[in-house]
Parts: structure tokens; sequence; C-alpha cells
């Protein structure tokens, strides 16, 4: 086996033969090899460093990006820019950063990390660099001290979106630099006074330089060899070990700086692994860490033909919590859910079973695995534990808030055999529990999956819809019952797909209202209706447009300002525009709906109650709030003429009357009922029997129309 020597043994070998031959040669040659001993040595170790300190800096920068995208995947997929903006804040004060891209498949941005987002919808590719691969693909570049990563952002299996980053890492490469310089001043000093100490000592003492050459090269380079070894095994993974030599001399200086980069790597590597592995709001461990557990969990369940369930839980109306009460207040809702889940499965654990295990996937989702389960009964056992210790009002700075929550079952192997299956059919039975009316558990079925489908699918195709400019408006005309004329119209939503023609609101407009697409479809509403309401008023002064606005959309006050700052911004008059409201929607937020009322009537917005006769009517409320007028529902007149509605239509009209303020009656069909409303004091009608929804244009040409034939 051939025998490595080390660097201190050939070194003092060659020093020993060396000082047999005549002095010139002997002197010319320990120069030399000095020099270059010293030359290698300090390449070695800056390459080193900046090979280590590029690899660490790679490795963290991409696990901290891959754990952004994991914790962004709701808010991207749901575009909201707000959270992802908080993120990016959140990140910008960690590290210094040259840019921050979230885009979508296609390559355009959707946001940039500014409070405005002003390169939203801009080519990603316009604003990185020529090199950086993007897309959905991992990509690593280097520009000089300058970090550009790219990689995707994934919801189960399918790419998402893609997360470009410039990391400027100029500081800590500095660092490095200023390191290396202060090593290669501190050997090369010691060279110069090794290179003058073995000249004078073969100048004077020839023999004793012979007997002390192996003694002095290890006395003065073992330290070196010491970091040396102490940085390879730290290179291959060794962790606890320290570069401290314990010396006051250069080297000793050199072990040191060593040892403080190592602590700095080291307290950032935790960082890292916190922010990649634990949630920052609860504490509890999150989506990441959770699928790394279900994995080994079915593993080991496999194996041994065991059983587990999970248990996807989201809250309900939490969105609410955050409009209404801010998100600082909503984090801290989070954290006493978190706490509350976590006492009740400590409470339900049988210490001799393997203990359950709790994470929170984002936003107010949370999931719990329960190894080792027997039946699915006790899967249903602990839901309903964990609703009751939910339903207690919760006590944040002394405001109460009450929420529930509606909780999906899948049990294994039954439900899925992959990790991805299971939470995927787990979050299908939370969606079936909430579409069933919250507030409760559902297991699993097969049935559900084509449900939550066209589900996705109409969400989805909605926010597409708004961008591709596939929604549209139509106007069904309002008339006055006695002159004919016409008073006023109501926007009414609609959608033509590209694959799927007119898609019926009834199928698309109640998943907008449970959705977080109903603010968005709204403003987008709003905008259109009062920029189509401006050349409608040139022929008519006297017009005016409704829209409805859902009970889910009535409470964010954002959205009130909104549409008072679009109505000064399109120069409409005071009483053009009506907001037609719910009773239901209405009573369920009577205090927020009370705010908005008076903003909306101080800007000059008319009232109406709509489908009214249908929800929880209340004199008070009427009286109580600024109403400009009752909208009888349909179901009244269908009931008109051979039913026994026409008692509850004269007490409507009575409580106008006394209110002082209009009717329309709703579903007018025949002459018939037009002239008995007429007769009983209804003031405007609305109907197919009047005129139906029609474009923009044709409401146009038939107001002029109505205008000539009433001005004859």
């Amino acid at each position: 086996m051939k025998r490595h020597f080390s660097v201190i043994t050939r070194l003092s070998l060659l020093l020993t033969l060396l000082a047999a031959l005549i002095m010139l040669a002997l002197m010319m040659a320990v120069d030399d090899s000095l020099k270059r001993f010293q030359q290698n040595s300090v390449e070695t170790d800056q390459a080193y460093m900046a090979r280590i300190m590029r690899n660490q800096l790679e490795h963290d920068a991409l696990l901290l990006v891959r754990a952004l995208g994991d914790n962004l995947g709701v808010e991207i997929y749901n575009r909201d820019l707000s959270a992802i903006g908080q993120a990016f804040e959140r990140l910008d004060q960690t590290r210094a950063l040259l840019y921050f891209f979230i885009y979508d498949r296609d390559g355009l941005i959707i946001h940039d990390g500014s409070a405005s987002v002003q390169r939203f919808g801009a080519p990603v590719r316009e604003h990185t660099p020529t090199d950086l691969r993007t897309g959905m693909s991992e990509h690593l570049l280097w520009q000089q001290d300058q970090l550009h990563l790219n990689t995707q952002v994934s919801v189960g299996a399918e790419p998402l979106a893609g997360i470009a980053v410039g990391f400027d890492y100029s500081q800590a490469m500095a660092s490095v630099r200023a390191e290396a310089a202060a090593l290669e001043h501190d050997e090369q000093g010691l060279f110069q006074d090794l290179r003058q100490a073995i000249l004078i000592t073969f100048v004077l003492l020839l023999p004793i330089c012979m007997l002390s050459a192996r003694w002095l090269t290890r006395a003065l380079l073992s330290p070196l060899q010491t970091l040396t070894e102490r940085s390879v095994r730290y290179a291959d993974g060794e962790r606890e070990l320290s570069f401290e030599l314990h010396r006051d001399d250069e080297l000793g200086r050199l072990g040191s700086a060593l040892e403080r980069m190592r602590q700095a790597l080291e307290q950032s590597h935790h960082q890292v692994h916190q922010m990649a592995y634990e949630d920052a709001v609860t504490g509890l461990p999150n989506r990441r860490w959770f699928q790394h557990k279900l994995n080994e969990v079915m593993h080991r369940c496999a194996s041994v033909d065991s059983r587990f369930a999970v248990l996807f839980i989201d809250l309900d109306h939490f969105k609410q919590v955050n409009d209404t009460a801010g998100h600082e207040r909503g984090d801290h809702l989070l954290r006493e859910v978190s706490r509350r889940l976590r006492a009740t499965l400590n409470a339900q654990h049988n210490r001799r079973g393997p203990e359950p295990l709790l994470a929170r996937l984002g936003g107010d989702e949370f999931v719990i695995l329960l190894p080792g389960i027997q039946t699915s009964e006790e899967g249903a056992d602990t839901a309903r534990a964990l609703a009751a210790a939910l339903a207690s009002p919760f006590l944040l700075n002394g405001q109460y808030f009450s929420i529930s929550c509606s909780i999906g079952i899948t049990v294994y192997p039954d439900d899925g055999v992959s990790a991805s299956e299971i939470l995927k059919h787990a979050d299908i039975a939370m969606y079936s529990a909430k579409q069933h009316g919250r507030n409760q558990f559902a297991f699993f079925q097969r049935g559900m999956t084509e449900d939550l489908r066209e589900r996705l699918e109409i969400q989805q195709g909605i926010r597409d819809a708004i961008d591709a400019d596939h929604l549209f408006l139509e106007y069904q005309p309002i008339f006055d019952l006695q002159s004919g004329r016409m008073r006023c119209a109501e926007a009414l939503l609609r959608w033509q797909h590209p694959e799927q023609g007119l898609i019926s609101p009834a199928r698309f407009i109640p998943i907008i209202e449970e959705s977080d697409l109903i603010e968005d479809v709204t403003r987008w509403v709003a905008r259109r209706a009062m920029r189509d309401l401006k050349p409608l008023l040139e022929r008519d002064p006297a017009f005016s447009v409704s829209i409805n606005i859902s009970g889910a959309a009535v409470h964010q006050l954002e959205l009130c300002d909104h549409i008072c700052q679009l109505k000064e911004a399109h120069s409409l008059p005071d009483g053009s525009l009506c907001i037609e409201l719910t009773e239901t929607s209405m009573i369920s937020h009577l205090e927020r709906s009370e705010t908005a009322l008076r903003r909306w009537k101080a800007a000059g917005i008319e009232i109406w109650v709509d489908d009214f006769g249908t929800g929880y009517s209340s004199l008070a409320y009427l009286n109580s709030l600024s109403i400009d007028g009752l909208k009888i529902d349909r179901s009244f007149v269908h009931n008109l003429i051979d039913g026994h509605s026409k008692p509850l239509i004269d007490a409507m009209v009575a409580l106008a009357d006394s209110l002082s303020i209009e009717t329309v009656a709703e579903g007018v069909e025949t002459e018939q009922q037009r002239e008995t409303l007429t007769r009983m004091g209804v003031t405007f009608g609305q109907g197919f029997g009047l005129a139906r929804p029609m474009r923009i244009e044709q409401l146009s040409e038939q107001l002029v129309r109505l205008r000539e034939t009433m001005d004859v």
C-alpha cells in the first residue's frame, strides 16, 4: 500500500536534503519552493472559500424560494396580490434582492414585489437576465456576485406559476474576498519570515538547520494543516467542529475568522430550515413538512398493512374576519385556532398509540394526520371534537369572533394510495362539506370529484373570462306602468365561454358568490355598467342603471368606496346609479350594510331592496336604512291573477307609500298582470312581458325610439 506523506513531512525532508548542497543552490531552491507553496496555498484557500460560499448561498437561496413558492401556492392561485406583497416584504427584510417576480405559465408577471405591482402583466423575460432560463423549470445563474434563480410553483403535481428572484450577494462575497485578502497578507508575512529565518539559519548554523528543519516546518505549518483538514470535514457535512486554534498570532486570527464565518452560515442554514418547514404565523409545521411526514407514514403503513386518516380543515368565513378586523387580528385568530386544535388532539390522543400530526397548509386551511386508526369512525369522532372546540367564540383584543369549520376526511388505503391523492381527496371532501351548509364534516366519496372539477373549472374560467373579456352585460328595462316610459335598466351579468358557449347565470353566479371572486366580478360589473351608462344619459338625462351587489360583497367597505370613486370618476349625476340588495344580505350584515348604504347615499347612489318579501322582512331595517325603493319578487306577481298574492302586494304597496318609496314589480309577463299592478298602485314594472334583457346597443336604440314616440 502506497504511503502518502503530509506536506510537513515532505517539506522537512526536502530541506534536509538541500542543506547538504552548496549554499547558493540550496538558498535558491528553498526560496523557489517557498514561493510556489505560498502561491498555491493562497489560490487554493481563495478558490475553496469562494466555492464553499457560493454552494451554500445557492442551496439557501433555492430552499428559500421553494419554501416561498409552497407557502404562496394558494395566494398565487387566488391572485391574492396583497398576501404576496406581504410575503415579499418579509423576504426583503432578510435578503438583499435585485428583483422579485412571480409570473404565470405564459410568462406574464403576476407580482413584482412593489406595492403598486407596476409590472403586472409584463413579460418576465424583459426584466430578467438574458441567460436566465425562465418558465416552469429550475435554473441558477451567477453574474459576478449576483445570483439569479428561477423555479416553479406547483399545486399538487401541476405547475401553477414561476418565481424569478435576483439575490445581491456582493456583501457576502466581499466578506469572503476580504477574509481571503487577510489570509493572503498573513500568509505572505508568514512565508517572508520563514524565508528569512531559513536563510540566516543556513548561513550561520547549517547543521542546526538540518536538525531543526522538520521541527520548524511542523511548528509553522501545522495550524494551516489543521484548518485545511477541518475545512474539508466541514464541507463533507460535519457540523460539530470549530476552527478556533486558540493562538494569538495571524493563524489564530485566521481560525477565528473562519469560525465566525461557520457560525454565520449555520445560523443562516437554521433560519432557512425554519422558513422551509415551519409556518411563520402559527408556529405549526407547514405544507412541505406535512407532505414529507405523510409520505413517511404512508410507506410505513403500506409495509405493516395499517390504516390512517387525514382531516382537511377549512375555517368558514375566515375571510370576513380579515376584511372586517384586519390581517393582524386574523393572524391572532389563526394562532388561537391552532392552539385549540392542538389541545383537542392532545386530549383525544391515546398515549399508547402514535401521536397525531397537525400542520397549517396556508390561509385558513389546516390538516391533521391520524395514524394507526382501526375504523373510519375514529376520524369522525375527532372531527366532531375539533368542530366543538372551535364553536366557542374567540375573544381577541376585547372583541368576540365566532367561526366554524368544514372538515373533509379521507382514509388510507380506502381513498387513495399516494400522498397527493389522499390530500387531494380530503380537500374535495372538505369542499363537499362546505357546499352542504358548512360547519360539518364529510367523508370522501368518488362522486365528489366530478362536482369539484366543475366548480374549479368555473372559478378558473371566471378569472380567465375577466382577463379575456368573455364577460358582458345585458340590460333589462324597467318601465313606468302608467306612462310606459323606460325609467331604468337592470345590469345582468352574462358569460360567453369560448368553448361551451353562453353559460347560464344560475350555474356560475352562486359559485362566484361563495368564492373570493365576488369582489373582482362586482368591480368589473360596476366599471362596465357605469361606462355604458354615460352615453345613455346623453339620450335621456333622467335615465338610470341598477347593479346587483351580493351579500358576500356588501360588507367589504373597500368595495363600497371603489363604487363611489367610480361614480365620481365617470361624473355621473346623483340618482343615475342604483344598487340592488336582497333583504337577506342586509339583515345578515346589518351593521356593515348600514355603513355601506349611508356612504352610497351620501355619494348620490339610490338603494333598492331586491326580491322583497322572500327574505327576513323587517319594518325596523326599512325605517332605519336609507332605502329608495322595493322590488316585489316575481313569485308574488306570478300568483297575482290565479293565486292569493294580491293582499300581500297591496300590503307591500301600502308599506312603500307610508315610507315614501317607490315599488317595482318583477316578472311581469302578461298584459293582465301589468293592468292589475297599475290599478294596485305599483309604480314600475319589469319582466319578459315588457322587455327582455338586451345588449347595450339595443337598449340605446329602444330608449331613443320610446322618447321619440312619447314626444309625438
